[in-house]
């Protein structure tokens, strides 16, 4: 892999001149004198970028190159353009954005963080039929022009002036009269070192929406209904009079008026707009932005051209993972739950695992990710994509060991933070279990010792981790103190720790760390008791000791029975926040209470999985009250509609209500131990596991259930009498009343 081809090759990192207005075009004409065999252009850009050769588009890819800490690295994509060249006259071109790299990005409307133009450049290589070679780069030989693309900036939207389009722009033989020099990054604006292959998964269009309805809440506004919060863009089809701008506006609900709510967007404006030229019908979408909506608000129709439902598609942009789990059962609202954890983790898989897509954020927050992974694990293949997202974790890593809050790094957030810092080690080791790949471990072995050497270094103490700390975000008025989901922590990320070193035959560390693990445990058990009794009585506090097995023997049954007084003095209802709601469920059903667990997931009052359901949800809101039918929207301050990290409570519907768990790594084998309740008449899951499919469907019957489990791989299914060993196949048992444990 080269560290860096545009060097190797001679490139220059080129973009349009100082006065440019718009996202330029660049082109470069060229001669091919021979057949060409074989070709491949390899494209970058300190922004975002859209190549073109002999007037064709090359490639599908959305935002390319992707999303880095552009300080560190940047990546390339290659593609085959072997049958795209022609002998004569050849045209290499792109058009050019500021995406995060120039553009507005995080909070506050911060733009630029990493430069304040963006830059292109790219190398086409070609073999001829005759065994020769030849290399065309970037450099002063290309020039530019204005594009119709007025402004393209991922918080605040498109703008596009059909009018201002050059014919033939991408093509050989145009008149360059009007086209100008490129300008060259000098020695004051320094690219980074690192220029090597894309090592994620391409974001791409991977589904279109059509609008459910249309409305008219005031003269002139319509605002389409497209019946789910998705992420991507607009394809807007209209035909109108020249000159005629069509604004369009994005959000994920709608005010008591009909017209689209945006102020939880915050300075993030999601507005794009398109000038149309007149010649008929007119299709487009934008390039270099996208939004997070489920409404859309067009204004500037003629009065004598109303819309249809078709003059707006809805474009799904995603990083192209490959889809694995399927959940399904007798009540239509936890399936629709189902989907809106599905929807919310389309959302923001996009390049980085994001905490939302819509608003003035967008960022790839550690603790969400972490929280998320294993749910996400389940629902895609997400390996390529964590071993893009883990290289921007390493490289926003301090130098004293403390990952950030978020990856790629924006300089204004914290270090170290419990449970957000701890990504760094929970994602390698959920993403080497559940893909029995240990390159996770090997390739993040050193940073994740650094991060273990700077949360038990003498003196700090978590000090950075409680003065900064995130808490258990958004709980119900039940704070667990940040040093004690510190402490948590620190004891799980040593027992993770621990494995992975026995794992690569380390055996010096796997003896270092199960010490450190011992001392961990007993600092969160000195924090947790006092005496005989919790001195710490939250969900989450029991959640971390439980799911991380911090206590064992009397503590363990202290912290059980103090679990389910929590949850009777709370009505049944969580008050977890962002740490402990994860957690909760699968707590209940490693103490024997998956009753519980199955009646916080059927709950539908506030707080709950099921209040958002009634609410209208089609995705995971940030909090369980973003909106309600009594009080309207919730703090437009923090007020995410798509927003995963409640959304893990997937992991436990597939491990524990369908249960499907695997029993070694990469599910090489696997554990089928469901929770029969008649609370759902049926539960059909399945998961594309990289060691084949397994599928469990299991129903109620006048005098018990049926289960129906087919694996490609050997089982072990536990059913609440015995236990049975099965090879790979389709398998059928019975389950009477009689066998099952009451509750």
């Amino acid at each position: 892999m080269n560290s860096n081809i545009l060097k190797e090759c001679n490139a220059e990192w080129i973009r349009g001149g100082w006065a440019t207005r718009t996202c330029p075009m660049l082109r470069r004409d060229f001669c091919v004198d021979k057949d060409v065999v074989s070709a491949t252009l390899h494209v970058t850009a300190l922004g975002v970028c859209e190549p073109w050769l002999n007037g064709k588009k090359i490639g599908d890819v959305k935002l390319l190159p992707g999303y880095t800490d552009y300080h560190k690295r940047v990546y390339y994509h290659s593609f085959d353009v072997s049958d795209v060249l022609t002998v004569g006259a050849n045209t290499v071109s792109a058009l050019l954005g500021q995406g995060w790299f120039a553009g507005h990005w995080g909070f506050n409307h911060q733009k630029g963080y990493w430069g304040r133009d963006a830059w292109f450049a790219c190398v086409l290589e070609m073999e001829k039929e005759d065994g020769s070679r030849e290399r065309l780069v970037t450099d002063s030989s290309w020039v530019w022009k204005d594009s119709p693309l007025l402004k393209a900036d991922l918080l605040e939207g498109e703008t596009y002036d059909a009018r201002e389009e050059t014919p033939g722009w991408s093509e050989p033989g145009i008149d360059l009269s009007e086209w100008q020099d490129v300008v060259l990054i000098n020695r004051m604006e320094t690219p980074p070192d690192i220029v090597e292959p894309h090592p994620g998964v391409p974001v791409r269009e991977i589904e279109t929406l059509s609008a459910r309805s249309v409305s008219e809440p005031k003269p002139g506004t319509y605002v389409f209904d497209m019946g789910q919060n998705m992420v991507g863009v607009v394809r807007l089809k209209v035909n109108v009079p020249a000159g005629t701008e069509i604004v369009i506006k994005h959000g994920e609900m709608r005010n008591a008026d009909g017209t689209v709510y945006r102020e939880n967007l915050r300075t993030a404006d999601c507005i794009d707009r398109f000038i149309a030229k007149g010649t008929g019908e007119e299709i487009w979408e934008p390039r270099f932005t996208f939004h997070g909506f489920q409404f859309v608000e067009i204004e500037g129709l003629p009065a004598d051209c109303p819309p249809s439902l078709d003059t707006v598609t809805g474009v799904v942009w995603m990083s192209d993972l490959k889809e694995t789990g399927t959940f399904e059962c007798s009540d239509e609202r936890v399936n629709r739950l189902f989907e809106n954890i599905r929807w919310s983790f389309r959302g923001n898989y996009l390049e980085v695992p994001t905490d939302c897509p819509q608003r003035d954020e967008r960022l790839g927050w550690t603790g969400d990710a972490q929280m998320f992974v294993k749910s996400a694990t389940y629902l895609g293949d997400i390996r390529k994509f964590f071993k893009k997202w883990l290289v921007d974790l390493n490289d926003s890593q301090r130098e004293d060991g403390a990952y950030p809050e978020v990856a790629p790094y924006m300089g204004m957030f914290n270090f170290g933070v419990a449970a957000w810092g701890d990504a760094g080690i929970v994602c390698p080791y959920t993403l080497w279990k559940q893909y029995d790949d240990l390159s996770f471990v090997r390739d993040n072995w050193s940073e994740m010792k650094m991060y273990m050497e700077y949360i038990v270094s003498e003196g700090n103490n978590h000090n950075d981790r409680i003065k900064y700390s995130c808490g258990d975000w958004l709980h119900i008025n039940s704070p667990t103190p940040d040093r004690l989901i510190g402490l948590a922590y620190r004891a799980f990320d040593a027992r993770m720790m621990s494995e992975m070193a026995d794992a690569l035959g380390l055996e010096g560390d796997v003896a270092h760390f199960e010490e450190e693990l011992q001392r961990s445990r007993s600092l969160f058990q000195e924090e947790l008791f006092d005496g005989d009794r919790m001195a710490i009585r939250t969900q989450t506090a029991c959640a971390l000791a439980v799911t991380m097995d911090l206590v064992e023997g009397e503590e363990l049954a202290l912290v059980s029975n103090t679990l389910v007084e929590l949850l009777e003095e709370s009505k049944g209802y969580l008050t977890c926040g962002f740490v402990g709601t994860g957690l909760l469920c699968p707590a209940l059903s490693r103490i024997g209470r998956g009753d519980l667990a199955v009646q916080l997931l059927l709950n539908d009052k506030y707080p709950s999985w099921l209040y958002e359901v009634d609410n209208g949800a089609t995705t995971i809101w940030e909090r369980w009250n973003s909106w309600t039918k009594e009080d309207g929207f919730g703090d437009i301050g923090m007020n995410s509609f798509n927003h995963y990290a409640f959304g893990a409570v997937y992991e436990w519907m597939m491990e524990s209500l369908a249960g499907i768990r695997p029993s070694s790594n990469g599910f090489k084998t696997v554990t089928v131990e469901p929770i029969f309740t008649g609370k759902f008449d049926f539960v059909r899951a399945s998961y594309d596991s990289i060691s084949g499919k397994i599928s469990v469907a299991w129903e109620k019957t006048d005098d018990g259930f049926t289960l129906k489990v087919e694996t490609a791989v050997p089982a072990e299914i536990r059913l609440p009498d015995r236990m049975e060993n099965v090879d790979a196949g389709l398998h059928e048992f019975r389950v009477s009343s009689e066998q099952l444990m009451p509750a």
